[in-house]
C-alpha cells in the first residue's frame, strides 16, 4: 500500500510541475534580435548592442552554409536577414563578402554565390557593388599565441590570472 501511495504521489507531482515548466518568464527576449511584433517594446540595450553586432559583421564580411537551405541554392531565413543587413551596411561603400563553405560541389557553390549576389542587388539598390566570392572570412583571425593561451585556459578548472600573459616566460608580468 505504501508503494502504491509513493508511486501515485510521484505521478501527481510530475503532472503538477508540467504547467510550471511551460510558463515563459517575462523579459526573456534576446537583446539584439529584432522583435517580430512591432507593438512590443524593445529592450533598453538593443539600440546600443545593434552597433556592436554591426561592427562584428563588418569585421567578418562573410556568409556560410548555415545561411542557405541545406543541399540547395536558396537562402534560409538567417541568410536573408544577414544579407539584408550587409546590403544596408555596405550600400554607401560597396565591398566583398566571403562565402566560407565546406561544400565541394562546384555548381552548388556557384549557384549560391549567384543567389547571394542577386539578393544583395535587390535588397538595397546602390551605385556601389557588393561582390560575393568563395573564401575565408575577412576578420583578423587569431594569433597563434592567443589560440594556445585559450587552449591552456580551457584545460584549467578555473581561469588563471597569468594565462593570457604572452609577453614573458613563465606567465610573470614584465612590469613595463
Amino acid at each position: 500500500m505504501a508503494q502504491r501511495f509513493a508511486r501515485l504521489l510521484g505521478v501527481l507531482s510530475v503532472f503538477a510541475l508540467i504547467p510550471v515548466g511551460c510558463i515563459e518568464p517575462e523579459g526573456t527576449s534576446t537583446v539584439n534580435t529584432p522583435s517580430l511584433d512591432d507593438s512590443k517594446e524593445k529592450p533598453i540595450l538593443a539600440e546600443y548592442l545593434a552597433y556592436h553586432q554591426d561592427q562584428g559583421l563588418l569585421a567578418d564580411l562573410s556568409i556560410a552554409d548555415i545561411h542557405f537551405v541545406p543541399h540547395s541554392c536558396y537562402l534560409s531565413g538567417a541568410g536573408e536577414a544577414r544579407l539584408e543587413r550587409y546590403a544596408e551596411l555596405l550600400a554607401s561603400t560597396g565591398g566583398t563578402l566571403n562565402y566560407d563553405t565546406r561544400v565541394r560541389d562546384k555548381t552548388l557553390i556557384e549557384a549560391r554565390l549567384n543567389t547571394a549576389k542577386a539578393f544583395l542587388a535587390k535588397a538595397f539598390p546602390s551605385d556601389h557593388d557588393i561582390d560575393v566570392i568563395s573564401g575565408m572570412p575577412g576578420g583578423r583571425g587569431m594569433v597563434a599565441t592567443e589560440a594556445i593561451g585559450g587552449q591552456a585556459v580551457a584545460r584549467e578548472p578555473e581561469a588563471r590570472g597569468t594565462a593570457y600573459n604572452f609577453g614573458s616566460a613563465g606567465g610573470s608580468s614584465s612590469g613595463g
